[in-house]
């Protein structure tokens, strides 16, 4: 009897094959109660495995409209088979698992389950022993709401379990029903999550322009701002919603979210006052205030750390702050470029910190203007060093000079933009350097020294280095520089730019 037994079911399962029943599929209600739409899990929670109970649809009696996991079978089922759910990225929780029959009314009046399992938790494939047939055309829904006497008592409810992932992914589930290891009926896997980033930074870079042209005309303010801060770059914390969150709206995985930016400076941010984020306008402006964290002790750092406040992120909502550098506006400012880079942690059991890479947010353009560093100049009126600047554009140009070094250590307070008027458009200057600074007129074929202006601190027989600012395009302008000796020669002056080599004026 035994043989025969085997022989039928091996037989049953030949013909089962060759009939070609391959069709099944599974219907599932998901995120928002809507048909196959996957659920949305955080990345950052899943560094634990998390439950979620997927509702019924509906509260009708109608089960093909309100179970949460339908198994719409391609072919009746014989007793004795075994169906197989099988999950990736997901399995089950430990609760008692009830296959039930949804009868040709759409419906489960009066029915046990056709078989019960207990998985044990985290288990990702369970296998259910057929307990009597299931005629063609009906479906099945598995359930952990039901009992092992009543299917009619289930309200469908079907509690998963997520397992731990570290990167964007999804959670699937399928099915099949075998007979002494041959497989008459599949339902091909369909996708039950969506595994994603709750947290997406973006970054937008500032720019601001040193002011060798306005008011100050000392290159240690900005132009177009106010006189001591850049304009803000974002560092942004997108949040989106999700079916497991990480922190905050339910359902919640309960964890802690903190966030630190970190910042860089190509100048290690000389000429700096503080840094910090302000993330009460929107990303729109600077303003010191309660939530901003800031940093104050810069000096020689490249690296700075900012330690956004709870208040104003914890991961339950977007952060949109602008990054704020202030400046001190008494020292020269030098071009840079300003980097950031979110560190966003996550408590345990979810997953280890996240670390960006550094994105610009801020760019510092050191010239607006003609720049021309005059290296060497002696305060001895017999090694005297005579400039002529040239200015080709249509446009008037104002002429400034700052003092960038001298070999007494002397102080530079005061020392500059220092104006030295204006050159008018199409017209060249001369410009003598020794103690003071003298600017020259010509008119009529006369030149006539003008107001100097007197570089106090300097020693009498003291050497340094001047930079000369020209308003004009530093395509439009040329510096040449001659420098006195007592024997009634001259030499050349190199003039140093940030376009062109040391030695090319």
């Amino acid at each position: 009897m035994r043989y025969l037994r085997i022989l039928f079911l091996a037989m049953l399962a030949v013909g089962l094959i060759a009939s070609g029943a391959w069709a099944g599929n599974i219907t599932y209600y998901g995120s928002g109660s809507s048909a196959n739409t996957p659920f949305s899990v955080a990345v950052e929670a899943m560094g634990a495995g998390r439950n979620l109970t997927q509702s019924a649809a509906s509260n009708g009696v109608n089960f093909v409209n309100k179970a949460a996991l339908i198994i719409n079978i391609g072919h009746a089922i014989v007793s004795g088979s075994l169906l197989t759910v099988s999950f990736t990225n997901g399995g089950f929780s430990g609760a008692a698992v009830f296959l039930c029959q949804i009868d040709a009314t759409n419906n489960t009046t009066g029915q046990s389950p056709v078989a019960t399992a207990i998985p044990a938790a985290n288990d990702t494939s369970l296998s259910f022993v057929i307990g009597r047939g299931i005629p063609g055309g009906n479906n099945v829904f598995v359930t952990t709401s039901a009992n092992s006497t009543n299917c009619s008592d289930s309200n469908g409810a079907f509690i998963y379990r997520f397992l731990p992932v570290t990167s964007a992914t999804f959670a699937t589930v399928a099915y099949n029903v075998s007979i002494s290891g041959t497989v008459y009926d599949s339902g091909p896997g369909v996708n039950i999550a969506n595994f994603a980033k709750q947290f997406v930074t973006a970054y937008g870079a500032g720019n601001s322009t040193i002011d060798w042209t306005g008011t100050n005309a000392n290159g240690a303010r900005f132009t177009g701002t106010s006189n001591n801060a850049a304009v803000g770059g974002s560092a942004n914390i997108q949040f989106t919603s999700m079916d497991i969150n990480t922190a905050g709206t339910s359902p919640s995985a309960g964890l802690t979210v903190s966030a630190i930016l970190s910042l860089q400076d190509s100048a290690s941010w000389s000429g700096v006052q503080r840094v910090y984020v302000d993330g009460a306008t929107g990303g729109g402006g600077c303003t010191l205030a309660s939530n901003n964290a800031v940093n104050n002790s810069l000096a020689g750092s490249v690296n700075v750390n900012l330690s956004i406040p709870a208040s104003a992120f914890n991961g339950t909502a977007s952060f949109a702050p602008a990054v704020c550098v202030d400046v001190k506006g008494n020292t020269v400012l030098q071009a840079r470029t300003i980097k950031a880079a979110y560190n966003i942690s996550v408590s345990s059991g979810g997953n280890p910190s996240r670390q960006d890479t550094f994105a610009t947010v801020q760019q510092w353009a050191s010239i607006n203007v003609y720049q021309g560093l005059v290296p060497y100049i002696s305060a001895q009126s017999i090694y005297a060093t005579i400039c002529f600047i040239s200015n080709m554009s249509s446009a008037s140009a104002a002429v400034t000079a700052s003092i960038r070094a001298t070999e007494s250590g002397a102080s530079l307070a005061g020392l500059t933009g220092l104006s030295l008027g204006t050159l008018a458009a199409e017209s060249t200057m001369r410009v003598d350097f020794a103690s003071a600074i003298t600017p020259y007129t010509y008119s009529g074929g006369v030149e006539s020294a003008g107001t100097a202006t007197s570089l106090t601190g300097l020693q009498a027989n003291d050497r340094y280095t001047a930079m000369i600012n020209v308003g004009a395009s530093p395509t439009e302008v040329t510096v040449n520089c001659l420098q006195l000796d007592p024997a009634g020669s001259k030499r050349a002056v190199p003039v140093l730019t940030q376009t062109c080599s040391p030695l090319c004026q």
